[in-house]
């Protein structure tokens, strides 16, 4: 059974979208994302409004093993006795997300059976594609359109979660296979200072939404390693915000975007408020130790 729901009517017509057809589309991007990150390496199973996702590597990244409702058809209980079915014969652990706006019978038994609470993700909503953010003086924005690019753009964002030292095809299990870069609904775009990776954002296009994602600026730089000179106090010069907004602006103009929305951490926060976009919901998300499948 096919558990996508129907896209809402997002036509242009001036006005603010209500809150339910922003609380349909954070939905419908959220599990597209998902899909499209276990396409390249992973299992999908999707059945009664339930979205399971398997990466190509074990490491409970939320993004990349977990389970999703996407309706009440299910139970709380069954949600988990089938996600444990479906994770237990990978041996894995997982993350399972509920939604502010679905799911508090699932947090609530989320509660009960003692599952450890990971960072609640806020959903955040921008209208349109804000103004331009030049980048700091002497930093080139590029598209990760080459093998360089989308390699550069993969270390930042191990870089970025403190696993730099990661070997790259690990990395590429664990967070995202470069290739999934090179997609024509996808617009990403890393920043570089005298030729080396300093930060990347992009976006992943459908139902006429450009989700945020995977936005990453190096902790620190290598030894040696040259970065630009900050402007002047009070000037807004993200490098991440600059690779965000070369997305937007890609995404609004040729791939048919009308508004944008991107789940975000406290740490990253500041590159999307910076851009204009405003929380509206949020979602939990919920770790479950690996188990030997029809444990529970």
């Amino acid at each position: 059974m096919d558990t996508r729901a129907t896209a809402v009517d997002t036509s242009a017509t001036g006005e603010v979208r209500g809150r339910d057809d922003l609380l349909v589309l954070a939905d419908l991007t959220l599990a597209e994302y998902l899909r499209y990150l276990a396409s390249y390496g992973g299992a999908i199973a999707e059945e009664d409004g339930l979205l399971l996702f398997a990466g190509a590597h074990r490491q409970p990244n939320p993004y990349r093993n977990g389970a999703l409702r996407l309706s009440g058809e299910l139970s709380p209980q069954e949600v988990l006795r089938r996600a444990d079915s479906f994770f237990g014969t990978r041996q894995s652990a997982y993350a399972l997300w509920a939604r502010e706006h679905g799911d508090r019978d699932l947090e609530s038994t989320a509660g009960e059976v003692g599952l450890h609470e990971l960072e609640r993700l806020p959903e955040l909503m921008l209208e349109q594609l804000p103004d331009y953010v030049a980048p700091p003086e002497g930093v080139e924005i590029r598209p990760a359109v080459d093998e360089r690019a989308r390699n550069d753009y993969l270390d930042l964002v191990a870089d970025a979660w403190g696993m730099a030292s990661m070997p790259r095809e690990v990395a590429a299990k664990v967070f995202f296979d470069p290739d999934s870069l090179n997609v024509p609904n996808v617009a990403a775009f890393v920043a570089y200072y005298e030729d080396m990776p300093l930060s990347a954002a992009m976006t992943l296009v459908s139902h006429k939404v450009a989700l945020g994602c995977q936005a990453a600026t190096i902790r620190r730089p290598k030894p040696g390693q040259p970065l630009p000179r900050s402007g002047p106090p009070g000037e807004r010069r993200g490098l991440a915000q600059s690779c965000l907004w070369a997305a937007l602006e890609l995404s609004y103009s040729e791939l048919g975007a009308e508004l944008s929305l991107c789940q975000t951490s406290g740490l990253g926060a500041p590159v999307w408020l910076g851009l204009g976009y405003r929380p509206f919901t949020n979602y939990a998300r919920y770790l479950v130790p690996a188990r030997p499948a029809g444990a529970r």
